[in-house]
């Protein structure tokens, strides 16, 4: 039992460094996938889009009525009016006023549907401004991955090309011994030994600074084990593909930053009709209520009071008076409460408002011919990115075609060459040619071979490109 427990435990040991150390490998889809992630440009135009995500929200809410409540509080000293005795006094006075005020537009000349109108399309072209980046992100990612999977096989083939060099100076080194060769051909092996060690230094070199490219394209920290998947391109063999003016035509038809300027065009149209609307009359409906209050508004009552008082006298003669009873009047004042003030100076009102623009100083006429010069301005913008389009779909149409043009032509090369150094190999393994004539078609023959794997990718990524402008999905 204590052995198979030691045994177990040995073997989770020896397991343990290869599950740590066991590295993430990466498709080209998680490459990009991580890229538009982290994209500053891409996320900072998402939070712009939010902004005009807001923009259109508040539009269509303008439609709502409006709703203020208001409150002033005053003081004055010295000469001045009593808002609500409307009488001057010269008391210091301590006044408020309070307020519930709404309001609704029942017709602007269309001014907010236009403007929602307006809003949303930008709304819309800045959805399609972002897909732009990711198109440009797409690309740059493609392009970067495509590269590290060419130096997956530049490496692949330097190896082989070190190991065919250690071989032979293994079997020189034979041959030497057996006096088939001079010193100088192992001297002449062993230095080409040296030379295609250098070759493999130089493309594992190559790999490290292009899979900083791709990492950084990521936005992601260099990571030495960093490793994507590594794929063989298809056979060398020709892709038949459309016209470059049928390419543009389908390209045209999905591209965002084509749509994005139609939609910038009729936005721009939104434009002049909300100019033309500065000249068309509106009517606003309006109500609310109101009260306040005034330090010195008091109430006054008047205390009728009667006394028995000498009136006058008989004939004059006072010592026969006359008495009655005078009415004697007190005033009292007493300032009246916040409460009853308030209910007692509550008030409503509404009103309509129908405004008739005669003249605004031209504001409307220069507005519309600003609003009309703008969608020129659009329109060429439109026609500039479809040429803009048109020509970078040319550019790639001849690349692809000259890339495939390349790669037969180095096929063809590479095939003649491998014959070729398989018979030399030969004939050196017999001793029939020198180490000097054997070194100069290997090196051929090894040149051939790494123009073969960089003209098939670069074949490869050219005819990527091309789909990708066909709105073909890229299945690496």
């Amino acid at each position: 039992m204590r052995k198979n427990t030691i045994i177990i435990a040995i073997l989770i040991y020896c397991a343990l460094p290869i599950s740590i150390t066991a590295q993430r490998v990466w498709t080209l889809k998680e490459c990009l996938d991580t890229a538009l992630v982290k994209n500053i440009t891409i996320n900072q135009s998402y939070l712009s889009g939010q902004i005009t995500r807001i923009n259109l929200i508040q539009a269509r809410e303008a439609q709502l009525p409006n709703l203020y409540l208001n409150d002033s509080h005053s003081l004055n000293a010295g000469f001045s009016l009593d808002p609500y005795t409307n009488q001057y006094t010269s008391q210091n006075i301590s006044s408020n006023n309070l307020s519930l005020n709404s309001s609704v537009n029942l017709f602007n000349g269309h001014v907010l549907l236009y403007t929602i109108k307006q809003n949303k399309l930008l709304y819309e072209a800045g959805l399609l401004d972002i897909d732009k980046l990711k198109v440009d992100v797409t690309l740059n990612i493609l392009a970067a991955y495509m590269q590290v999977l060419m130096d997956y096989a530049a490496i692949d083939i330097a190896n082989q090309q070190v190991i065919s060099s250690d071989t032979l100076v293994g079997q020189t080194r034979k041959f030497l011994q057996f006096g088939k060769v001079a010193e100088l051909s192992l001297l002449q092996i062993q230095s080409q030994l040296a030379s295609d060690k250098l070759l493999r230094l130089n493309t594992e070199n190559q790999l490290q600074l292009d899979k900083l490219t791709l990492l950084q394209l990521m936005e992601t920290p260099f990571d030495s084990l960093f490793e994507i998947k590594k794929l063989e391109t298809e056979d060398s063999v020709l892709v038949v593909i459309p016209s470059s003016a049928q390419i543009n035509e389908v390209s045209v038809g999905f591209m965002p930053q084509i749509k994005s300027a139609s939609l910038r065009i009729d936005a721009s149209k939104a434009s002049i009709k909300l100019a033309q609307c500065l000249g068309i009359p509106s009517l606003v409906l309006s109500g609310g209520f109101k009260t306040g209050y005034s330090s010195i508004r008091s109430n006054y009552t008047t205390d009728t009071s009667y006394q028995l008082t000498t009136i006058g006298y008989v004939k004059g003669d006072i010592n026969q008076p006359v008495t009655g009873e005078v009415p004697t009047f007190n005033s009292n004042k007493q300032v009246q409460s916040l409460g009853s003030q308030l209910k007692n100076n509550f008030g409503e009102f509404v009103s309509l408002t129908f405004s008739v623009p005669i003249f605004n100083r031209y504001v409307a006429r220069n507005s519309i011919s600003i609003a009309k010069i703008n969608v020129h301005y659009a329109e060429l913008n439109e026609q500039q990115l479809k040429n803009d389009l048109r020509k970078r779909i040319e550019i790639v149409y001849a690349n692809e075609l000259a890339a495939g043009k390349k790669m037969l032509a180095v096929k063809e090369q590479l095939d003649l060459e491998r014959r070729t150094y398989a018979d030399m190999e030969k004939k050196y393994s017999f001793g029939a040619v020198d180490a000097t004539s054997f070194l100069i078609e290997k090196n051929n023959f090894d040149k051939a071979s790494m123009s073969f794997i960089q003209a098939k990718y670069d074949y490869a990524l050219k005819t990527k490109m091309v789909d990708f402008y066909l709105n073909k999905p890229l299945n690496y």
